[in-house]
């Protein structure tokens, strides 16, 4: 029980999502996105996608398990799902080269035509893809679910929840200020964090298997 606890506090919780679910990858498209745009619509899209972002996990914390239950899919099962999930994404982020960092999150400028985007169209972008996978998919999601049963356990829902909005709010951060980040840390800065997290990730996603294991043996072992 005590190692259980150890493992679902605050700062166990936002290392991980701040992990898997930083917005940094979703600098370049967004930079893109809102070019030329005025500065009350770029705040405006920062807003839709951290909200989009914040509901997004809340849901997942708040229904994930219940939507495996409801599948019959064992919490194990997706632990060592999720585990492999994680560990590619890390490996990926780890091997990812400079000018190329983040493949399936770049957005080609020559595609943006700026005078035929309208509202709705560029705002919805800051939902998909700009929120949605881009700051948050399919990786954080998974740890969302995990996290969320090892907080019901432990009874630490309170301390996720504070992570989750932690996340949130860091990620607003980046988005506020994106063009001076670029500016200061340049692309090998940024190369550099996105490997630094993708070791993170790796070693959050090889956690989760060998919890998975671990219970699967002790029930095989009865």
């Amino acid at each position: 029980m005590t190692s259980l606890i150890e493992q679902s506090t605050f700062q166990h919780f936002l290392i991980g999502l701040l992990a898997i679910g930083n917005n940094i990858s979703a600098i370049g498209a967004f930079l893109i996105q809102t070019r030329g745009l005025p500065r009350a619509q770029v705040q405006r899209m920062i807003a839709i996608t951290c909200t989009a972002s914040l509901v997004m996990l809340l849901l997942f914390m708040q229904f994930g398990t219940a939507v495996l239950g409801f599948f019959g899919i064992s919490i194990s099962s997706f632990q060592i799902a999720g585990g492999i999930l994680l560990g590619g994404v890390g490996l990926d982020m780890m091997n990812a080269r400079l000018s190329n960092d983040v493949d399936v999150k770049a957005v080609d400028s020559s595609l943006v035509d700026r005078q035929a985007l309208d509202k709705a169209h560029l705002y919805a972008s800051a939902v998909v893809p700009i929120a949605i996978p881009l700051t948050v998919g399919a990786g954080t999601f998974s740890a969302v679910i995990l996290f969320a049963d090892l907080g019901a356990r432990s009874g630490s829902q309170a301390s996720l929840f504070c992570a989750i909005l932690a996340l949130v709010g860091l990620n607003y951060l980046v988005f506020q200020f994106s063009s001076r980040i670029v500016k200061f840390v340049g692309e090998v800065g940024l190369s550099v964090f996105t490997k630094i997290m993708g070791l993170f990730t790796l070693a959050i996603g090889v956690e989760f298997i060998v919890r998975g294991l671990t219970t699967i043996y002790r029930h095989l072992q009865r």
